[in-house]
């Protein structure tokens, strides 16, 4: 019986990414001008979008590894790697989830004082709401079926519908045109035009997709931890039966 890892990250992570965000904020809020017309409220900006790509991204590769999985379960000798692909599937959904509701949150906090509203159902708002409806069904269904193999399989096929759903969600706005959303990566919407709005929006990027995968990379370990554990209870009711 393999017991399992005592540790499960680098002490140092967490301080450096610590002190990255520590340095973004500052850039962001000290050294980064104000936008001439929504001014202060703008400075969302980075953190919002940054945290709408990484949330996407995480969904977008949740369904590539669901779908690893589900092709890889029944075959022989890829029964780890299928495994594996689980657990960084139910990671990512996990880590989306939690950036779609950041996302979700700095969103209305931002457009009413730019926007005059906290919410309108223009199509990217409501796709992103619904994809992100879609992975906390994901995770219910996960915790509702623990281990059973045929809700591992349910659950990957739901996780599948990403792929679309985030596509769809990031290209909304060249689809359907209209809403509050401006292009400003691209600079239809005004712009980054000061180079240090474009620095501090690729730190912002940068530091919160590190985040991102430091954070799946503990939830998948914890998931392994977890695994172990049950196997070895598992291991022990078979010794204590075998014993009777």
């Amino acid at each position: 019986m393999k017991a399992p890892q005592s540790s499960l990250r680098p002490v140092f992570m967490p301080l450096l990414l610590g002190a990255a965000l520590m340095g973004v904020i500052y850039f962001v809020f000290a050294v980064t001008p104000r936008e001439q017309q929504m001014g202060e409220v703008y400075k969302i900006f980075y953190f919002h979008v940054a945290s709408a790509m990484s949330c996407l991204s995480l969904f977008f590769i949740c369904a590539i590894a669901s779908i690893g999985y589900l092709v890889l379960r029944n075959r022989k000798g890829w029964g780890r790697i299928a495994t594996l692909s689980d657990q960084v599937a139910h990671g990512l959904a996990e880590i989306g989830v939690l950036y779609g509701a950041i996302v979700l949150t700095t969103g209305p906090i931002w457009a009413k004082p730019a926007w005059g509203t906290y919410w309108n159902w223009e199509p990217r708002l409501t796709l992103l709401l619904l994809t992100f409806f879609l992975f906390v069904g994901y995770l219910v269904l996960r915790a509702y079926g623990q281990r059973d193999e045929k809700v591992k399989n349910m659950a990957s096929g739901i996780a599948v519908v990403g792929i679309p759903a985030a596509l769809l969600t990031h290209f909304a706005i060249q689809l359907w045109k209209g809403g509050n959303h401006p292009q400003v990566v691209t600079g239809e919407g005004g712009g980054l035009a000061d180079p240090a709005m474009r620095q501090g929006f690729a730190m912002a990027v940068g530091t919160v997709a590190l985040l991102a995968i430091y954070l799946v990379w503990m939830r998948v370990k914890t998931h392994q931890m977890r695994d172990e554990v049950e196997m070895l209870f598992l291991d022990m009711s078979d010794l204590e039966e075998a014993r009777r």
